[in-house]
């Protein structure tokens, strides 16, 4: 018989849970149907029909704020016939679990709920409530999901501490030792949508005011501008306990500086690798482009949708303002369609402390830090609320395979769910001191 967090996950991948259209009540039907058999109660919430997520508890002494083990239920698309094997077939080969949501996040959801069973199966009493909670609508903004529940539901969310996803365990960032990544914190997130009009025209006899090419001249001034590196004090501190391992790093422990870390970061070559200037800049992506539909016809209206992310630090408004004056079109019009701040939590606390420790027992010679998450989860809406959130992932992968998350093939090894599943159980047996 397969290790339960093998079998869980291969049962679990086989539901199909892409997003659009979600379609997370068959993930929690799965949930129930486990806690019904274990007797845990439960409690279903439902945004819009189908779109539902699921909370169970375990009480505690009260001693301390309830922790919430979070995860999210749904998925990206995926391209079956870009796969070796079909991306909802939960299929184990080769000491592999293949599927959709391996790695984001059904992987992580079932060491969840695998460290939470295990706190009922024996008994223990957590000195804080032990929330599980897997939720709609993470991929697509949790407008029905994590944050349609914290504004509808707060009551049942209050914590002290969240455990989410953003976390990673890295094999081969660092010559000799594993990479643990906590996530502290996470970027801000800037959707806006640019529109140009202008009169149409036909093809063979351009105006000067063609739509589309006013729309693409403001976007080349835009991006022609260079975001300055900005050193944030999580990410100073991440850099200097990385400097224990990366040699070249020696002139910033040296003195500290921004500007050195900077500098040593560019001689090296390594402020050019997007993951690493991701966490340094506040970015930004055009990634949509519209405009006509006949190519003998000049478009009366073109618009952009840019992707920015931003630092902490960074005032959302201050940034779009500076992007609408980069632009220097007074035609073109910019519309905010979401604003969402940089959030972290702090990394002075016991219970930080304490994942770092759990980490160490299990993977003893590695190096464990915090870092800043650039893209975007449902700590966000926690973190807005003055809730800690971190985000962890006790299990070994490469940086190969985090390519295949959003990705072709995403996959997750047998011995990682065995050995994640192991390293759970600790983290939340030490933070509720069962």
């Amino acid at each position: 018989m397969p290790h339960e967090a093998v079998e869980l996950l291969s049962r679990y991948l086989q539901i199909d849970t892409t997003n659009p259209p979600g379609n997370e009540q068959k993930g929690v039907e799965f949930f129930a149907a486990i806690f019904e058999k274990e007797g845990v109660d439960y409690k279903v919430y439902e945004a819009a029909p189908g779109r539902q997520s699921i909370r169970a508890v375990i009480p505690g002494t009260g001693e301390r704020p309830a922790l919430i083990l979070l995860n999210h239920i749904d998925v990206v698309t995926a391209n079956a016939a870009e796969w070796q094997e079909d991306p909802f077939s939960g299929k184990i080969k080769d000491g592999l679990i293949y599927g959709r949501g391996a790695l984001d996040m059904k992987g992580h959801g079932i060491l969840e709920l695998l460290a939470f069973l295990e706190v009922k199966r024996k008994g223990w009493v957590p000195c804080r409530d032990l929330v599980f909670l897997a939720v709609a609508d993470e991929e697509d903004g949790g407008k029905n999901g994590a944050a349609w529940l914290l504004e509808h539901h707060f009551q049942d969310f209050q914590a002290g501490l969240i455990l989410n996803e953003g976390g990673f365990g890295l094999d081969d960032m660092l010559p000799d030792r594993p990479l643990f990544l906590i996530a502290a914190g996470e970027k801000g997130v800037c959707r806006v949508r640019l529109t140009r009009t202008g009169p149409p025209g036909h093809g063979s006899t351009p105006h000067g005011n063609n739509a589309l090419e006013k729309l693409v001249q403001g976007l080349n001034r835009l991006l022609e501008k260079d975001n300055p590196f900005i050193v944030t004090a999580l990410i100073g501190d991440y850099f200097k306990q990385l400097g224990a391992v990366w040699e070249f790093l020696k002139p910033y422990l040296d003195d500290g500086k921004p500007e050195t870390l900077i500098r040593v970061l560019q001689d090296n070559g390594m402020a050019a690798i997007p993951q690493l200037a991701a966490m340094l800049k506040n970015t930004v992506s055009v990634n949509c482009l519209h405009a006509g539909d006949k190519v003998n016809v000049i478009p009366d209206e073109a618009v952009a949708e840019l992707d920015i992310r931003l630092l902490p630090g960074t005032d959302p408004d201050a940034f779009v303002a500076e992007i609408k004056a980069q632009l220097a079109d007074d035609e073109i019009q910019v519309e905010l369609m979401e604003k969402h701040a940089a959030t972290e939590s702090p990394v002075d606390t016991e219970d930080f402390a304490i994942l770092k420790e759990a980490h160490l027992k299990h993977f003893p010679d590695a190096l464990v830090v915090a870092t800043l998450l650039y893209g975007a989860s449902d700590s966000r809406f926690f973190r807005d609320r003055g809730m800690a959130c971190y985000g962890i992932c006790p299990m070994l992968i490469g940086t190969r395979d985090l390519d295949r998350v959003h990705g072709v093939d995403e996959r997750i090894s047998t011995e990682n769910m065995i050995q994640g599943t192991r390293a759970f159980i600790d983290i939340v047996r030490m933070l509720c001191r069962v």
